[in-house]
């Protein structure tokens, strides 16, 4: 006699609780086996640590809405490439520069290009270019008109900030002495005191510096020719993961913002004087 063999049709409502339950049990282990595979430097790429130093009006102040002209848009920009900016550190810029040559930070600015800093630093694509002059004591005795009035005279340049141009060719020739006070106001107040010559400062930085000596404008006069022309970059150290990707971001977002009417916007924002 043959066996007959009984077939059980599972109800749908089971079927699918089991289908359910399968993948409950499967879903931890697909989530540590796909881990595995993600980079994980990934996520440190997509929230970023920065650095700027203060004082440094219009582009950096902690005074300035939303920490200034170039802290705004360094945000701006990493944030249309999908770059969180997590946190902007305020440091004496020596200290915030050297922190980030050591990669405790993922990028510092605004800077300019030296060959020394290019040896450390990856570059971003300029903005904000700054046209520095000369300022000196108001008197016909002081008053300079070209850039040979320059030499064989001392000049004051904060701490942090570096020489450019024919600045940089008269010192290396020692033909120029540079003072290197803590700040912009003292530099100014230095002026006053015929303790230097002149001071290198874009209008803007000079009208603040001067406000917060209590020195009138009238007091100083602003040469006739600019010294010297840098365009502002971020800078990202070369050593630490994917420093290439962090300045490709900031470049694409630059781009960006310039497309889309923000970078001008944003010099209307602070009443920046070219």
């Amino acid at each position: 006699m043959g066996t007959e063999r009984e077939t059980r049709v599972e109800p749908l409502h089971s079927y699918i609780s089991n289908i359910l339950a399968r993948i409950r049990y499967f879903l931890p282990l697909m989530v540590i086996i796909l881990s595995v595979f993600i980079d994980p430097v990934k996520a440190d790429t997509l929230t970023l640590s920065l650095t700027t130093g203060d004082n440094y009006p219009p582009f950096t102040s902690r005074k300035l809405p939303q920490g200034g002209m170039a802290t705004t848009l360094v945000i701006n920009a990493f944030e249309k490439s999908g770059y969180l900016v997590k946190e902007i550190e305020w440091l004496p810029w020596k200290r915030g520069f050297t922190l980030t040559q050591r990669g405790q930070y993922h990028a510092t600015f605004p800077y300019g290009w030296t060959p020394e800093r290019a040896e450390s630093f990856y570059f971003s694509d300029p903005f904000f270019p700054t046209k520095k002059y000369a300022w000196s004591r108001l008197g016909q005795a002081n008053t300079l008109t070209n850039e040979e009035d320059l030499q064989g005279t001392v000049y004051c340049n904060p701490r942090g900030y570096a020489d450019f141009g024919k600045i940089k060719e008269l010192i290396d020739r020692n033909l120029l002495r540079r003072e290197t006070p803590n700040s912009m106001l003292h530099c100014f107040k230095m002026l006053l005191q015929k303790r230097v010559d002149f001071v290198s400062a874009a209008p803007n930085d000079a009208m603040k510096a001067l406000l917060e000596a209590g020195i009138s404008p009238r007091e100083v006069q602003r040469s006739g020719f600019v010294i010297t022309e840098i365009p502002l970059h971020l800078i990202v150290p070369k050593h630490i993961p994917k420093a290439q990707d962090i300045i490709d971001a900031f470049n694409k977002g630059l781009i960006i913002l310039r497309e889309n009417g923000r970078y001008e916007v944003l010099k209307q924002e602070f009443n920046w004087v070219e």
